[in-house]
């Protein structure tokens, strides 16, 4: 899958094969249907099946393939522009793999719709704060929570921004951000025990 991603990027007229006749003038689609034929293999479903874009992409995003979720919902908002749950879920996979910038873009459209949705929010939130922007992404975890107080994702990114900015005590006021920072200090202690006992024993 991999190779075929790198075909995609460039800008493929005709595809030479190593046997047959040459494929012209629909070598990129040849190409893109190879790729979308890979997809439907690692999410197991059949091309009978008519699974839509936003099916596959659901699926692949549980398999963590987000640049295969990002593509399938790109293919839907050609069929329908400006799909918002398409929009949402192409930004949520951005985010994730650190294209902050894109998914901002993506998500000020959805909150120029809906303001109150909690998570697009979060996630334009937790953007900033792979921006680095922590102070900014305050005002949007804020909003989330006055909306909905138990999203979880808005008290632990709210809780990081807090503690990026030096604001220590408040961050472990957040009942959500101080269980995962616990837990996640629990597991590097026993990463670290783990690892001096495998010294100590070599």
């Amino acid at each position: 899958m991999y190779g075929l991603k790198q075909l995609l990027k460039k800008d493929i007229e005709n595809i030479l094969p190593g046997h047959g006749v040459p494929v012209a003038a629909t070598g990129r689609r040849t190409v893109e249907e190879t790729y979308e034929g890979v997809m439907m293999k690692v999410i197991e479903v059949e091309p009978e099946s008519k699974t839509t874009w936003m099916e596959g992409a659901q699926l692949l995003a549980q398999k963590g393939l987000l640049e295969e979720v990002v593509y399938c919902c790109d293919k839907e908002l050609a069929l329908r522009p400006g799909k918002l749950s398409a929009m949402q879920l192409k930004a949520f996979a951005l985010n994730d793999m650190g294209r902050c910038d894109e998914a901002i873009e993506i998500l000020d459209q959805i909150l120029a719709e809906q303001s109150d949705n909690v998570y697009a929010l979060t996630a334009k939130g937790h953007a900033l704060l792979g921006l680095q922007k922590y102070q900014e992404s305050l005002p949007y975890f804020d909003d989330a929570l006055a909306i909905n107080p138990e999203i979880k994702e808005a008290q632990v990114f709210k809780g990081m921004a807090l503690t990026f900015l030096g604001r220590h005590d408040e961050a472990m006021k957040i009942e959500a951000f101080k269980t995962e920072f616990a837990q996640r200090f629990k597991q590097e202690i026993d990463k670290q025990q783990q690892e001096t006992k495998q010294e100590d024993s070599s």
